[in-house]
């Protein structure tokens, strides 16, 4: 990643960090032109290696608690739409991230050091709702309705499902998230027919690196042992019993079922739920019986009435959106709900939903959140309506897609934003490559000119899980074998080539054995 330095001029004007000259939900930069600094900041000017000997030294150190990375000369997105860019370092000492601006880390003489000039540093993405079982099922119904999916994944598919489907489903969701600089995301597994198929679901986001919250919830159809939500005991004692641990437990339900919220409430175990008119009308019950706490998250919420909004908001509920999903399938009204939850004072997350029809790429989501929403607001002010609300703008949408994508996870307090004590959840992005250059504003770069292919770096805790445009210590050969095995039998056995229902005896012992332990690659691979 090591490049020639230039000089950026940026629309969005470059401050101090942590100070706030746009506020939050304003639609434009302030229209001034700065041109950054290309010297590089506090410390003077460093040896550069390629970017192969800065890999083999983030490597060698990984398991030292007080390793130190210094990114240097970076053009530093905080995450808040409130607080803007600025060039600078930034330190991370063990998982975890020390100092930040233009003079971080100027003492730190012994740190790995990583040139980000001519990159964009920002907080990791954060899907707030994802079925990451159905990896292997992504792209085969691209123009598929509501119905559609159900039909295909999980009437069909879901049901046929083992515990080694189910372990492929995640590990490939959780690099193809990776890949595209989605460093935590909430898997919603509502596909949970045993315990093993939870366990298995646990062991591939573990394997892979990435932070998750697990959202274990029962099939919508087909048999199942019946085990949810008591199995989520075994889960906590098995696999959390710490809480530094990346990958963290909660309830999903899709049906939003007084006994389940009981069951999670009397736990203190926060609750993600599918939410929308026709889906979900007992809203209000739930709310009479003190059931509707801030550990809840709710998914698309589309079609609520006011009265539920403000059950919503007064009572702290975590929100998030789906643009793509929501339109594509035909959700409730169709158009993504952030207007009403903005209207009650949420600032919702964002979400991709599955990719059973279009890819993991918060840059995407993004871009047709904005689109969306503000063609919506210039439709109605060029018809006169009165009360509509202001168009967003691409910093709402970054915060979107990061620091409330943390709230919806609960881990607010952890990662979503650059800030001094959180975790380092970082993404790299190239500013060089034709669709991204000359990079005049980061932030409308990243939300409406970059993509996947433009992220060169991805730090999860500060350890190292993409470098120089490639996952680092993933053989991809194998994990594309694995995910074309599992999906052709799940379909074989959809057609009755195969014998459906459980898993055969001893495949709890498959799901971890060679097949999965291969897709692991050296780092000279």
């Amino acid at each position: 990643m090591t490049r020639s330095r230039s000089r950026l001029a940026c629309s969005t004007p470059v401050s101090t960090y942590g100070s706030s000259t746009r506020p939050p939900g304003s639609a434009t930069s302030t229209g001034s032109v700065h041109a950054w600094r290309s010297e590089p900041p506090g410390g003077g000017a460093r040896p550069r290696q390629q970017p192969s000997l800065v890999l083999d030294d983030l490597l060698r150190q990984q398991d030292d608690n007080s390793r130190r990375i210094l990114f240097q000369d970076a053009v530093i997105i905080p995450g808040p739409a409130d607080r803007q860019p600025l060039r600078g370092n930034v330190l991370v000492v063990g998982s975890r991230i020390a100092e930040v601006g233009p003079r971080a880390g100027a003492d730190a003489r012994d740190a790995v050091l990583v040139d980000a000039s001519d990159h964009i540093l920002m907080p990791g993405f954060v899907d707030s709702h994802l079925h990451a079982w159905e990896g292997q099922l992504r792209g085969m119904s691209p123009d598929a309705d509501f119905d559609g999916y159900l039909d295909l994944a999980h009437r069909s598919l879901a049901t046929h499902f083992h515990p080694h489907d189910s372990y492929v489903g995640n590990l490939v969701t959780s690099l193809v998230c990776l890949n595209a600089g989605v460093t935590t995301f909430i898997d919603n597994s509502h596909n949970c027919r045993s315990a093993d198929h939870a366990s298995a679901a646990v062991e591939a986001l573990l394997s892979a690196g990435v932070r998750g919250v697990y959202a274990a919830a029962a099939p919508l159809f087909g048999e199942w042992d019946r085990q949810w939500p008591k199995d989520r005991d075994r889960l906590q004692a098995e696999y959390f019993s710490s809480q530094e641990r990346l990958v963290t437990l909660r309830m999903m339900d899709v049906n939003s079922d007084a006994e389940s919220w009981q069951f999670a409430h009397d736990r203190g175990l926060w609750v993600s739920s599918e939410v929308g008119r026709g889906w979900v009308d007992n809203i209000l019950d739930l709310h009479e019986r003190g059931l509707v706490t801030e550990t809840h998250t709710f998914n698309h919420c589309l079609g609520l009435t006011d009265q539920e909004w403000r059950i919503i908001a007064e009572n702290g509920v975590k929100v998030n959106v789906c643009p793509r999903s929501d339109t594509l399938f035909g959700l409730g009204p169709s158009f993504p709900a952030v207007d009403e939850a903005l209207a009650v004072g949420i600032r919702p997350g964002l979400s991709m939903d599955n990719e059973i029809s279009f890819s993991v790429d918060m840059f995407r989501e993004m871009t047709v959140l904005l689109h969306l929403q503000r063609g919506r607001v210039h439709e109605r002010r060029n018809s006169s309506q009165e009360g509509v609300p202001e168009p967003i703008s691409a910093a709402d949408a970054i915060e979107f897609a990061t620091l409330r994508g943390a709230e919806n996870a609960g881990l607010m307090n952890r990662t979503g934003s650059i800030e001094v004590g959180k975790e380092a959840d970082l993404v790299l992005i190239d500013t060089t490559a034709p669709n991204t250059l000359p990079g005049s504003d980061p932030v409308g770069t990243v939300v409406t000119f970059a993509h996947p292919g433009n992220v060169s770096a991805v730090f999860v805790g500060g350890q190292v899980r993409k470098w120089d445009g490639r996952l680092v210590g993933v053989d991809l050969r194998v994990v594309r074998d694995l995910a074309e095995q599992s999906r052709d039998a799940l379909l074989d056995r959809a057609r009755g080539e195969a014998t459906p229902g459980a898993a055969p005896a001893g495949e709890q012992a498959q799901r971890l054995g060679s097949p999965p332990a291969d897709w692991k690659s050296s780092a000279e691979d």
